[in-house]
């Protein structure tokens, strides 16, 4: 083996770190001074320091992006890409894809860097509004001067009854009224309304009439609570998604006037309204760019509210049949809405899950309710105003409280899509669901136990709606199936109610 020869250390001969450090020269060794192992050092400084600042501006990017405002509507994108000068639409790119390319070129054109939002940080936040029209400003006056008196009065009959009626009486009134309805509602009339599915169904306010859509575009009014037909309109050229009576319409056919009785939405993107005494439309209100999914009078009678599939929802004027507010804030197609008993509010729903309260006295939104895990297809108030329902996809409904502002039941109903949800009319002893699974069901409000099941539609139930006031003394639920049937379900199935269920009766 060969020997190896150990010369000793090199620190004596390179001295101290203090020493000077020339006195060592080697033409083969290098040895790096104080100044190279500070540069070093310093280098690895900046690029660790260069990476944190990609990551923290990447990081900024991306909620930017999460916290921009950017249009929904779709020709509002399309513009927006034009003024960046990019292709407006791309092969095989949606509206929800395109919205999200606009998203990426706005916030990487206009990403702050630190220093600029260290700057944006000091300063004040300003807020931005967008311009309405004159005539949204005396709109919303003049909802609030009609919805306030209103919510005092629902206030004062509410404080009224809680101090006149005990709680535990109440709930054993509507408890027995529950009962008698469970043993005696049965299905009544069953009526082959149209050639093709029927997507909706409404009573008139006066509960004289029975109004239904189809996908044919056909409208046609039905007696109460025979069934008997009695005025058929062509409503549209394409499919009719929703109707909604005024809330001043009485009476039967022959009408007599030009006075709006009735609007109806379609998959065309237009409103029709109808007085009824004409096979033509009073007016028509365009300005949807996609189809309208519901449509939904004001209880002042002045105002029409519209969802689409464009992501708005809008709100119109009657008498001038002027668009006076293009609401945004929904990322999905908005389908259900409903207003507030008092008219102050109204509730928006979209197929992306979300539900959205919005006041209508200010244009702002007073509650974002994210809860449901799929799309939510019908919204309802309650009439005594603190309670919002909403139906989902997920075969759920969701009860809310407006003054808790939380949800309060998370209500497992069906085991397919809930179509349409609604409360009684007046005391809101009852609520109503609908589902693609065929079945009608009705909720007691004071534990939202089920109270009774409807079967009888052989496919997916569209719509229900409760009779606003009972006829006869009876209470009648209308429904309205895929199978192109509308049938009437009442209490008639019991020959005599007890006594005390005739009080309930409203």
């Amino acid at each position: 083996m060969a020997d190896h020869i150990h010369y000793g250390d090199l620190s004596g001969a390179l001295g101290s770190a203090g020493e000077d450090r020339d006195a060592f020269t080697g033409s083969n060794i290098h040895v790096p001074s104080d100044a190279d192992i500070v540069a070093g050092h310093a280098d690895d400084m900046a690029r660790a320091r260069l990476q944190h600042e990609e990551a923290v501006r990447a990081f900024e990017q991306k909620r930017s992006q999460r916290e921009m405002a950017v249009p929904t509507g779709d020709a509002q994108v399309k513009a927006k890409l034009r003024e960046f000068g990019e292709p407006a639409c791309i092969f095989g790119e949606g509206p929800y894809e395109r919205r999200d390319r606009l998203r990426t070129i706005m916030a990487g054109r206009t990403a702050p860097t630190l220093d600029a939002k260290r700057q944006e940080s000091t300063g004040d936040e300003d807020l931005f509004y967008t311009e309405g029209v004159e005539e949204l400003l005396e709109a919303r006056v003049k909802i609030a001067e009609w919805s306030l008196p209103r919510a005092n009065q629902r206030l004062v009959k509410e404080r009224r009854q809680r101090f006149d009626q005990d709680p535990v009486e109440q709930e054993e009134r509507i408890d027995r009224f529950c009962m008698f309805l469970q043993k005696s509602m049965v299905a009544e009339v069953s009526q082959v309304g149209d050639e093709r599915p029927l997507t909706q169904g409404k009573f008139s306010p006066d509960a004289q009439l029975f109004c239904t859509s189809s996908w044919s575009g056909f409208i046609k009014l039905w007696k109460t609570p025979s069934c008997d037909p009695v005025l058929t309109i062509r409503g549209h050229e394409d499919r009719c998604n929703s109707i909604a009576w005024h809330p001043q319409c009485k009476g039967t056919p022959p009408f007599e006037g030009n006075t709006v009785r009735l609007a109806s939405g379609s998959a065309d993107s237009r409103i029709n309204l109808w007085s009824l005494s004409d096979s033509q439309p009073v007016n028509v209100l365009e300005g949807h760019e996609d189809r309208v999914n519901r449509i939904a009078f004001h209880p002042m009678g002045e105002h029409l509210i519209s969802t689409s599939h464009d992501m708005s929802w809008r709100l119109w004027d009657v008498e001038t049949t002027t668009e006076l507010l293009l609401q945004e804030g929904h990322s999905r197609p908005v389908y259900g809405c409903s207003v507030h008993p008092d008219g102050s509010l109204v509730a928006t729903s979209d197929l992306g899950g979300v539900v959205r309260v919005w006041d209508l006295r200010s244009g702002k939104t007073v509650m974002p309710l994210a809860a449901h895990g799929k799309q939510v297809m019908a919204v309802d108030f309650h009439p005594r105003g603190t309670v919002l329902a909403t139906a989902s996809d997920d075969h759920s409904v969701r009860i809310w409280d407006l003054r808790k502002r939380r949800c309060t039941h998370n209500l497992l109903l069906h085991n397919k899509l809930i179509s349409e949800v609604s409360f009684e009319r007046g005391e809101g002893r009852l609520m109503l669901t609908s589902s693609y699974d065929g079945t009608v069901k009705i909720c007691s409000t004071t534990d939202w136990k089920v109270v009774k099941v409807l079967i009888g539609h052989e496919g997916r139930v569209m719509g229900a709606d409760h009779i606003p006031a009972a006829v006869g003394g009876h209470h009648y639920i209308g429904s309205v199936a895929f199978d192109r049937t509308l049938k009437f379900w009442s209490t008639q199935g019991k020959a005599e109610p007890p006594v005390d269920a005739t009080a309930f009766m409203t």
